[in-house]
């Protein structure tokens, strides 16, 4: 769906039933529709509705952007799913799934099933119905049973937003009419309510209540610091969101899983990152103590979604016994042609349930981690890993001089030209954009500092000291005291209005061996100038300047970088993470000191680690 007919929509989205009447009413005239359903009736506007020039306006929306094509469902369900409010979507997550990504998880989920009177089907964020669409139109199939019976008895849903168990109502009524059947009203199993409190039995009136064979959907996915006071007070009562700063698609596995009747199936499209993340320890033990028969069928860098950055993959959970986990990473196009035999099966016995599960295609690629992680120490042991600083507003602190003088720095930015005293600032690099020692002095920055270190102790200057002995820089900072306040959504305190967003890495005396977050392969850079600070990226802190150069050249090797991009996170276009979460198992070789030279001196770093760790890299 391109973005005209939503930028048309978006100018009405603070009023729902207007746009959900032109969505309705357009899909209605161009699909020569004639119905008497009393929902469809209800967002019909009529040649003599104040609404009626509107509508004709989005048809002429429509018209130009898809020609003489008539408007189907797949441009219904987008409509409905897009027109959701920004702000809204990063409340509640809110996001479009490909119909070749549900058609494929209903299939899945509804194999070998003997469909009964009490076979039920649930989306617990159905948003705007999609996949319930897809699972009327497969149980339709399957069974032969009218929609009519399908929605009143096998297919439930709920979600938190009253619109979308609207616009879903809307969908799977134009569904059955289009199919013939012309019923005044559906019954539908929808309910407005937060899954993460909802009670399945007060609003079914079925106590207690029976459970589901299948749950099938796409959870939102909102991160912690975009949650309401009240949603993060609800995750509390699931034990898997108990780690790290939760997503909210997390508590949705256990919500499902434990809303299954016995053998029952939850499929999801969910992000990935719960096999490696902190956040995902406590799911990772919960599949465990559970035993579930869980089944991963994971995208790596692929972006499914569009618009939107994030990393997915499919899991199937059934709640029986199994001893592990099934898993590939494919690309989402080829999800048809997987059998079973495809997939790679781990021992939830054989898996580090706290640190991340290491989930791999193929044997040969498992036994190499294996003895990678089995050598030496873990990286984690050795090294000690820094972020770069984050002042959350880095193009106020930060700066490249245009000149200076004894005492100031001058610079321009945000159109105005600017002076701030020398003594304040600190020279700072941004270590994702290294490639070469050469680079340390030709991307050099300035970065105002309001700190004094002392001690290996980190204080901020107090407020009448800062305006007294560094005029220039307060009154620089001050003309932007509006928008420094915006960090973090104006809902923290800082120790002062100046005070960096963070306090991380303000002091990182040493050397230091830099490198990207994210890259397609890492470049290694050391710096030897202790009071150089960074932004993005990651550093190696040492005091022993051996030590830096013998790890660089063991993580500058195709060893390395096989391990690192077989246990990694995958980003689009083949970019990989180097955060600590997936350098902390790689095993360092135990050098002896000789060893260590011999690294330093030979040509063929390969070949000699290779010897070190008893294995063929095969590149």
């Amino acid at each position: 769906m391109q973005k005209n007919s939503y930028q048309y929509l978006s100018a009405f989205s603070g009023d729902a039933h207007l746009v959900d009447s032109l969505i309705t009413s357009a899909f209605i005239r161009l699909n020569g529709l004639q119905t008497a359903n009393l929902l469809l009736q209800n967002y019909l506007i009529g040649d003599d509705s104040p609404h009626h020039d509107t509508l004709t306006g989005f048809l002429g929306t429509i018209a130009a952007q898809f020609g003489t094509d008539i408007l189907n469902f797949e441009h219904l369900i987008e409509l409905f799913e897009f027109v959701v409010s920004p702000a809204e979507k990063v409340v509640n997550g809110a996001v479009y799934t490909p119909a070749y990504i549900r058609e494929y998880i209903v299939q899945r989920t509804l194999e070998g099933a003997d469909i009964g009177e009490d076979y039920r089907l649930a989306d617990i964020a159905c948003g705007c119905g999609g996949f319930l669409l897809t699972a009327a139109q497969q149980l339709h199939e399957r069974t032969g049973l009218s929609y009519a019976d399908i929605y009143r008895r096998h297919l439930y849903g709920v979600d938190i937003m009253s619109y979308s168990i609207a616009r879903t109502r809307i969908l799977l009524s134009l569904w059955a009419v289009c199919a013939g059947e012309e019923e005044p009203v559906f019954d539908f199993q929808l309910f407005e309510g937060n899954s993460l409190i909802f009670d399945w039995g007060l609003a079914t009136g079925e106590q207690p209540f029976a459970g589901f064979d299948v749950v099938v959907g796409n959870p939102p996915y909102v991160a912690s610091r975009n949650m309401t006071a009240e949603t993060l007070a609800s995750l509390e009562r699931w034990s898997v969101a108990g780690t790290g700063h939760p997503d909210l698609y997390i508590p949705f596995f256990q919500i499902g899983f434990e809303l299954l009747k016995p053998r029952g199936i939850l499929g999801l499209i969910t992000v990935n990152t719960f096999i490696k993340s902190i956040n995902g320890r406590a799911l990772r033990q919960y599949f465990a103590d559970e035993q579930a028969d869980l089944v991963i069928i994971n995208f790596g860098g692929e972006q499914v979604f569009r618009d939107r950055n994030t990393y997915t993959c499919l899991c199937f959970l059934r709640r029986q016994a199994a001893e592990g986990v099934a898993y590939i990473r494919c690309d989402s196009q080829l999800i048809g042609e997987l059998a079973d035999e495809d997939l790679l099966r781990f021992d939830y016995a054989e898996l580090d349930h706290p640190g991340g599960w290491n989930l791999v295609n193929t044997l040969e690629i498992q036994a190499f981690v294996n003895q990678v992680e089995g050598t030496g120490r873990p990286f984690k042991q050795l090294y000690v890993t820094k972020n770069g600083i984050a002042t959350l507003k880095n193009d106020i602190y930060k700066f490249t001089p245009t000149g200076e003088d004894a005492d100031y720095y001058y610079f321009q930015n945000r159109g105005g030209e600017h002076q701030v005293e020398k003594r304040i600032c600190r020279d700072i690099v941004n270590a994702n954009k290294l490639r070469t020692p050469g680079d340390l002095a030709d991307r050099r920055e300035k970065i105002i500092f309001p700190y004094t270190v002392a001690s290996g102790m980190v204080s901020i200057l107090p407020e009448p000291v800062f305006r007294a002995d560094y005029p220039q820089a307060y009154a620089y900072l001050s003309a932007f005291r509006a928008e420094l306040a915006t960090r973090d959504k104006g809902r923290k305190t800082y120790e002062a209005w100046y005070a960096y967003g963070r306090r991380q890495s303000m002091d990182v005396r040493g050397h230091k061996l830099f490198f990207p977050h994210i890259c397609e392969r890492p470049n290694f850079v050391i710096c030897q100038e202790p009071e150089m600070l960074f932004y993005n990226g990651i550093a190696i802190v040492s005091e022993n300047m051996r030590e830096l150069l013998v790890i660089k050249k063991v993580l500058e090797s195709a060893l390395f970088f096989k391990y690192i991009s077989n246990s990694t996170k995958d980003y689009a276009s083949g970019y990989i993470s180097m955060s600590r979460n997936y350098l902390k198992n790689f095993g360092v070789y135990q050098f002896t000191e000789e060893e260590k030279t011999q690294l330093l001196e030979t040509e063929d770093t390969e070949a000699f680690l290779e010897q070190c760790y008893g294995i063929v890299i095969n590149i």
